[in-house]
């Protein structure tokens, strides 16, 4: 049985990931910031977003400059974060939803999108290993997304 010195460990490394994907949004939220979305991740973290692209450490960096560069208003809504940390304490799963409005060159979107997520503890501090995203649906906003 964990003691409650690892038990309290874990916890405080659930919310860190949690607060990790607050500053991702936040980020995103907030232009679109290419270096402050890459440094949340590992040097060798994925970001895999299927058909919009799967890019590895600072190549995703075109793609961020890109979004920025077409992207207004955004607000990213995560919820129902799960987050499972492995016994050895440096790697976790985790798992939310969101649904967000985007702006995307004068057109409002709304998007409902799945991540799955692997964490790793580097020199103290959780990062994304990977972040996938898998969306059910990125639509207009005067449109029915189920169209």
């Amino acid at each position: 049985m964990p003691t409650v010195d690892e038990r309290l460990q874990r916890i405080e490394d659930v919310e860190e990931i949690r607060r990790l994907k607050v500053r991702y949004a936040e980020a995103c939220d907030t232009g679109f910031d290419a270096d402050a979305i890459i440094a949340l991740f590992a040097p060798d973290g994925v970001w895999d977003a299927g058909a919009f692209g799967r890019f590895v450490g600072d190549e995703m960096r075109p793609y961020w400059e890109e979004t920025a560069r077409m992207s207004g208003t955004a607000l990213h809504y995560m919820v129902n974060h799960v987050v499972d940390v492995a016994d050895n304490g440096t790697d976790a799963t985790g798992r939310c939803y969101l649904l967000a409005t985007v702006d995307r060159e004068g057109t409002a979107y709304w998007m409902a999108v799945k991540y799955e997520e692997r964490y790793r503890k580097v020199d103290g501090r959780w990062l994304f290993a990977e972040m996938k995203l898998l969306p059910a649906f990125m639509t207009p906003f005067d449109q029915s997304w189920v169209a």
